[in-house]
Order: C-alpha cells, then sequence, then structure tokens
C-alpha cells in the first residue's frame, strides 16, 4: 500500500483536530527541529495505518486487541511511503518506509490483547471525567466521515477525537505546565521556542468495540486524561499520556500517547 500526503490532507486534520503545530505549516519551524521539509501529523498518517492493519488483523482474529505505534522520523509531505505488513499468529506487524526501503518512519503492530489486564495497568476510579455532549460527537463525527471516508471502524473516530478533544482542552495546560518547571529560569523558551512532537501512540480496544462500523456512533462518551510518566533529557522533556473512555457508561477504550517537547534555538 502506498500513501502520499499532501498540502490539502495536513489543512484537513488541522482543522479537524486543531492541532496547527508550526512544523506541519511554517518550513522555519520545521527546519529548527532538523527537518527538511513540513512535517506530516502524525495522527494523519496513522489513520490509513490503523484501517489497513486492523482490516487485515480482523480478517483472523475476534476479540479485543492493541493497536501500536512508534514514529522514528516525522514524514514529509509530497512524498511516497510505502506499507508493509508482517502477519503471524495473533499479531500483524507494520511498517512505513520510503520506497526504497532505506528509512523507516512508523514501526508498529496490533495484536489479540487482554482488554481486562490493561484496566488493572491503571488505577482510574478517582480520575476526572469530562463528558462530550452527543451534540458535538455528531457534528465531529459527520466532518470526519466527510473529510475521510476510507475509515470504517469506529474506534478510530473515537481515537480521533479524543486527540482532537486533548489539542483543543487539555494539551497546552499540560504541556506548558510541565515544561515551565522543567526550564525554571528558563521559561523564555516556552511558545514559539518549544516544539511538540508526538511520538509514540497505542489503543487499546475491548472486545465488544473491536469490530464496531463508524456508523454505530455512540450517544454518550466521556474521558479522563492522566499523566502517566515523564521522562527529562538535556533539551527536551517527554510526557506520558493515558485517557480512558467511556462508551455508554463503560470503558471501551484506553488510549495512552507520548509527547516530547523540544527546545529550539533560534
Amino acid at each position: 500500500m502506498r500513501l502520499n500526503f499532501d498540502k490539502k490532507s495536513i489543512q484537513e486534520w488541522a482543522d479537524f483536530s486543531g492541532d496547527f503545530n508550526p512544523i506541519h505549516f511554517d518550513e522555519l519551524k520545521a527546519r529548527q527541529i532538523g527537518l527538511d521539509n513540513l512535517a506530516v501529523h502524525g495522527m494523519l498518517a496513522m489513520l490509513p495505518l490503523k484501517q489497513y492493519t486492523a482490516d487485515s488483523f480482523l480478517k483472523e482474529q475476534l476479540g479485543g486487541y492493541a493497536w501500536r505505534s512508534s514514529l522514528r522520523y516525522p514524514l514529509d509531505i509530497d512524498k511516497e511511503y510505502q506499507l508493509s505488513l508482517r502477519n503471524s499468529d495473533s499479531k500483524v506487524s507494520f511498517t512505513l518506509h520510503d520506497q526504497d526501503q532505506s528509512k523507516k518512519y512508523f514501526i508498529g503492530s496490533i495484536q489479540k490483547n487482554s482488554f481486562d489486564e490493561e484496566m488493572r495497568r491503571f488505577n482510574f476510579s478517582d480520575t476526572e471525567k469530562f463528558h462530550i455532549s452527543s451534540q458535538f460527537i455528531k457534528q465531529k463525527y459527520q466532518e470526519f466521515k466527510a473529510t475521510f471516508p476510507h475509515i470504517s471502524l469506529l474506534w478510530i473516530y473515537i481515537d480521533a477525537l479524543i486527540f482532537s478533544i486533548f489539542i483543543s482542552k487539555h494539551a497546552t495546560e499540560l504541556c506548558v505546565r510541565k515544561f515551565k518547571n522543567f526550564m525554571g529560569d528558563q521559561e523564555q523558551f516556552i511558545g514559539d521556542n518549544v516544539l511538540f512532537l508526538h511520538t509514540n501512540h497505542q489503543v487499546y480496544v475491548s472486545s465488544h468495540m473491536s469490530q464496531l462500523n463508524i456508523e454505530k456512533v455512540p450517544e454518550t462518551i466521556n474521558y479522563s486524561v492522566m499523566i502517566n510518566d515523564i521522562t527529562y533529557h538535556e533539551d527536551s522533556l517527554l510526557i506520558s499520556v493515558v485517557m480512558p473512555v467511556w462508551i455508554t457508561g463503560e470503558i471501551s477504550i484506553i488510549i495512552t500517547m507520548s509527547i516530547m517537547g523540544i527546545k529550539t534555538y533560534s
């Protein structure tokens, strides 16, 4: 499977998600973190990866599963990429690489997983729940279906929806607060001098959600946002976020992702 992302697709994802990170629109900002070109949103690139790998996996498997990906290098716009799959007993591994296979941009897998075991890894009992109105769920669903008609699995839409809400309501407060603590007297780096990269993404899907069609949009969705871990480096900070999602009162999806903030110097 070949993939290519242009400026139009980047703008469409930004409009849906609210992710206007300057590395996707400003070549100078992209070059400040070592890129040669504008970068494709990681979540945009993951949409066809999720659908295609899940389609392959669900031909042979039933029940809950975990979808995992790691961004090795940001993708350039207007460049051809090739998706390669490798199947085993209860797992499909994937690699997104350039056409001559000299560079791997995404690596990941989808495999059978016990959702109950994932639930036991975390304590969600005291987390603050946020409610998403049914009107907003339907509005974003219509936007998503019109823009990304090739997506057919409900969990992929919900993952995109929760990410867009995280960007608009939680990311700035969480990331900027942590960076201010990290940088101390160097708070001047906050803002234009800090760029964020979404480096890892995992979605744990319960068995009853695993094959639901996107048209089965629920009326009620709640979610929480938790900081799971923070890793400090000299010029960067890696924040691990966990977001459980309640569908009609039951946790049905758990999303975890890692976001790296990088200091840039003009």
